[in-house]
Formats: C-alpha cells, sequence, structure tokens
C-alpha cells in the first residue's frame, strides 16, 4: 500500500511539473516579445521616417504600383492588364474605370516617372479634400488640453493592442499624461500584453476582472481621465467581427455610455485596419463607420503586404481620412499619416 501511495504521489508531483513547464504564463511569452520589440527598435532609432516608409511600401510599390506607369509608357500598353493590376491593388471599380481613362488620353510619348506623376495628382487631388478635413493631428498634445478621450475599435488580430502601446508611448514621451483603458475583458492575453506596453511607457492602466462589462470598465476609465485630467484617455476595446451585429451594437453601447460623462466623449472612434486583409478592409471600414461613425483610420502592417494601397480606397469609399500608418514593429513604425509622402512612396516619386 505504501509503494503504491508513493508511486501516486511521485506521479501527481511529475504531472504538475511537467503542466508548469508545460503551460508557461502568458505574461513570459509577452515580456519576450516586448524584448524582441525593444531590440528592433534600437537597430532602427537612426533610420529616418521617410527611409521607412520607403521600405515598408516596398513590397506595394514593387509588385503593383511601381508597374502601373511603366505598363502605360509603352507604345501599345495593354489596358487589359493594367486593369487587372489595379483592381489587384483592391481599388474599387469606379477609381479603376476613372484612371485609366484619364491615363489613356494622356500617355502617349510620356515616361514612367510622368506617368507615375499624373498617378499621384489624380489621388492627391480626390484624396486631399477628405485628408485636410483633419487640421490638426488627433494625437497632438497640447498642455492644459481637455481630456482628450480617443476610442479604438477593430477586429482581432489588426494590431490594435500593439497600436494602442505605441501611441501610448508617443504621447508619453511629449509630455502628456496618459491613461488607458483595457476594455477588452474576454481575452486577458491582450490585456496582458497591453499592461506590459503601459509599464514601459510609465503609463497608468485601468483595468478589471476577466468577463466584466466592458462598456463599465471604460466608463470607468473615462471618468477617472476626466476628473484627474488626464491629457488623454485611450479606450482599448474588445476584437469585434464586423459581420456580427449583436457584437458591433455592444461598441456602440460603449459609445454611448462614455457620453454621459461628457457629451463630446468620444471626441475621436478610430478603426484599426491591417493592410493584409485589402479588399476586406474596405468591407469593415464601412460596417464599423455604420455603426460608430469613426473619425478616422489607423491603418496597420503595410510592409507585410502587397495591398498597402487599399487605403487610397478606404479614403475615397468612406470619406474619412487616415490619421496614422503603420510599417514596423517599433514605436518609431507607426506615425502620422501623411498622404504626399504616402502617395509617392507607394508609386517610386522622388
Amino acid at each position: 500500500m505504501e509503494l503504491y501511495i508513493s508511486i501516486v504521489v511521485v506521479g501527481i508531483v511529475a504531472v504538475f511539473f511537467f503542466i508548469k513547464n508545460k503551460q508557461k504564463p502568458q505574461q513570459e511569452k509577452i515580456e519576450l516579445r516586448a524584448s524582441k520589440e525593444e531590440q528592433v527598435k534600437e537597430t532602427i532609432s537612426e533610420i529616418s521616417w521617410t527611409e521607412r516608409l520607403n521600405t515598408g511600401l516596398k513590397k506595394s510599390r514593387d509588385e503593383l504600383w511601381g508597374r502601373v506607369g511603366q505598363l502605360f509608357s509603352q507604345e501599345n500598353p495593354a489596358l487589359d492588364e493594367i486593369e487587372e493590376l489595379l483592381y489587384t491593388a483592391d481599388l474599387p471599380t469606379r477609381l479603376v474605370d476613372e484612371l485609366i481613362e484619364k491615363l489613356s488620353k494622356s500617355h502617349k510619348g510620356k515616361s514612367a516617372q510622368e506617368i507615375q506623376k499624373n498617378i499621384f495628382d489624380y489621388f492627391f487631388t480626390k484624396l486631399e479634400p477628405i485628408q485636410a478635413s483633419r487640421m490638426n493631428e488627433v494625437f497632438q498634445f497640447q498642455a492644459g488640453q481637455k481630456t482628450k478621450v480617443i476610442m479604438i475599435v477593430g477586429v482581432n488580430g489588426a494590431g490594435k493592442t500593439t497600436t494602442i502601446g505605441k501611441l501610448a508611448t508617443k504621447l508619453k514621451s511629449q509630455g502628456a499624461k496618459v491613461l488607458v483603458g483595457a476594455c477588452d475583458t474576454f481575452r486577458a492575453a491582450a490585456v496582458d500584453q497591453l499592461q506590459v506596453w503601459c509599464d514601459r511607457a510609465g503609463v497608468e492602466m485601468v483595468r478589471a476582472a476577466d468577463g466584466a462589462d466592458p462598456s463599465g470598465v471604460a466608463y470607468g476609465a473615462v471618468q477617472r481621465a476626466h476628473l484627474e485630467k488626464f491629457d488623454f484617455c485611450l479606450i482599448d476595446t474588445a476584437g469585434r467581427l464586423h459581420t456580427n451585429q449583436n457584437l458591433m451594437e455592444e461598441l456602440a453601447k460603449t459609445k454611448r455610455v462614455l457620453s454621459k460623462i461628457s457629451p463630446d466623449y468620444p471626441q475621436e472612434v478610430l478603426l484599426v485596419v491591417d493592410a493584409i486583409t485589402g479588399q476586406n478592409a474596405i468591407k469593415q471600414a464601412q460596417e464599423f463607420n455604420k455603426s460608430l461613425q469613426l473619425s478616422g483610420i489607423i491603418f496597420t502592417k503595410c510592409d507585410g503586404s502587397s495591398k498597402a494601397g487599399s487605403a487610397i480606397a478606404i479614403i475615397d469609399e468612406l470619406k474619412v481620412p487616415v490619421t496614422n500608418i503603420g510599417v514596423g514593429e517599433a514605436v518609431e513604425d507607426l506615425e502620422a499619416f501623411d498622404l504626399s509622402a504616402y502617395l509617392r512612396s507607394l508609386l517610386g516619386i522622388a
């Protein structure tokens, strides 16, 4: 009997240590990821934003946009091939037809560089009035400002949590007092990841128990930010499938709840969109805009896709500006969106 008990005890201990080693705490994984991101940051800290943008959009430029001018500069350009290329870039039919008609009338005798400049002029003229509607940067810090509440939404995997961490870091470095509301109460890993970012940035975070009501957490965070005069309150919402109306209504509820603290809260509702999703990014933006009346788009992961040009379609279709663009892992790889710089990089114009 004693031998049997000993064997059972040894077995239980062995299983315990096996499980402990097999399932390492999520916190360790997140901290390891953060450490790698810090290493990346150190290696690119001396690289200018223009260089990072050009590198980030290289895939889109080489595989799609840089080829349009080359094809049109040929003596007898194959319009079908150009049309297919533009559709691959996730442009809507209307924009493709307009651009081809415009270039078909003016391409003869022009070099690829001149045609690329014509493409730049076409899109800049069309999109700049929308972008110019944001006279000031969303994340511009002014001492003594009223608490700016920014609600950030998006589907899971778009880079929402990481983006909030980067934004908090940038604002803190400007001297802003920042509070982050971790309202994705259904994913503990997302909250832990955000906590690591906030700890590194030296900003405070409000979190609640797993499964807590997201709207309640958001209300508590914004109320504290309002009373304690934080400069910014960034609200991280739970990732939502844009196709699920019930889930979208929860986000709309959160927005309504915040307005009870102050009628103008939240001043911004920003959608984080992953460039890799291409055409689906436009559909996401349409559905989120329908439920929340978006004030801006944050375009992420442009370095990992040839579909970074889909920002053009999003701005044109929704008449909503892109506020920020991300082209890499480090904090410096997220910057305010500059339409001219974006189009020049996308088309390969010096």
